[in-house]
């Protein structure tokens, strides 16, 4: 396995906070801050700061809705956030079916 695949993904994407963030915001379509924050934790400041560099990213957009009594601000993931994702998962099975040495599955089967 060459190098470049661990350094495939900027900091951006790959901070733990923020592929939390971007794995939650993938799986639900859209959601609130108030949902990020029950489900992430930490302060909403740390949690503001994350959504942000994402937007910054072209990873997520934001949306206010005051249709409601309160201001309710959702995230939504972007076509390019979905595709950093997805490569990001190819990725994970290129490392599974991986023994280090540039092997797939069947270097199981036959060094053992």
């Amino acid at each position: 396995m060459t190098d470049d695949l661990y350094t495939q993904f900027d900091n951006i994407f790959f901070e733990r906070t923020r592929l939390s963030l971007l794995t939650l915001i993938r799986a639900n379509e859209t959601v609130s801050f108030t949902f990020l924050r029950k489900r992430i934790g930490g302060s909403d400041g740390a949690l503001y700061t994350h959504l942000e560099k994402l937007i910054q990213a072209g990873y997520l957009v934001k949306e206010r809705d005051t249709s409601g009594k309160a201001v309710k601000t959702n995230y939504s993931i972007t076509a390019s956030g979905r595709e950093k994702y997805n490569e990001y998962l190819l990725f994970l099975r290129e490392v599974l079916n991986t023994d280090g040495r540039g092997k797939g599955e069947e270097a199981y089967e036959t060094d053992k």
